[in-house]
């Protein structure tokens, strides 16, 4: 087997291992700072009155952000365009356990056949690879932000017909479906 392909087998099972451990432990996180970054967006557009109605709140999980190693989450509040250019609000989440995660990744790949096979910046493409498979844990962090905040004042001044999304910023996007109403 050669060396890339070693490299990237490595990769797949360390993630693998590593995402199974950490769906268990963050099923229990404390959502509290996802909620009020929820609200207060949501606070934001509905009284500014917009003269766009809001049909969007959307979560994008930004690539960038684990080359930069600030693992920033933009909630997007957008009408019925959904122009990445005309926010009718804008926020940013930072899941603290994301840094963390980062540092232990990187220790945990430090030792065994990591050390011997990956250089540092083949470890920094390995934090990136284990840290893109987080965008799962993300989306039910989101979910439940969202459905611990449905029976606040903030909802009842919002549309039946608001959609809540998440995705890739520029990306493909998915909808996530909540019993509101």
């Amino acid at each position: 087997m050669d060396r890339e392909k070693q490299k990237k087998e490595y990769f797949k099972s360390f993630r693998y291992r590593w995402l199974s451990e950490k769906i268990r432990e963050y099923e229990d996180y404390n959502i509290q700072d996802l909620s009020e970054e929820i609200k207060n967006i949501l606070s934001d557009v509905i009284e500014e009155k917009r003269i766009y109605k809001l049909k969007y709140l959307i979560l994008f999980f930004l690539n960038t952000s684990l080359y930069t190693k600030s693992y920033k989450l933009m909630i997007y509040a957008s009408d019925e365009g959904l122009y990445i250019d005309k926010p009718l609000g804008i926020g940013y989440w930072n899941p603290d356990f994301m840094k963390k995660d980062s540092c232990k990744i990187r220790e945990e790949m430090m030792k065994g056949i990591g050390k011997l096979l990956l250089s540092e910046s083949e470890i920094e493409e390995g934090i990136r690879f284990v840290l893109k498979g987080y965008d799962d844990i993300i989306a039910i962090l989101w979910k439940k932000a969202l459905e611990s905040i449905m029976d606040t004042d903030i909802f009842k001044d919002t549309s039946k017909e608001l959609l809540f999304l998440f995705g890739e910023y520029m990306g493909e996007l998915k909808q996530v479906n909540l019993d509101m109403y």
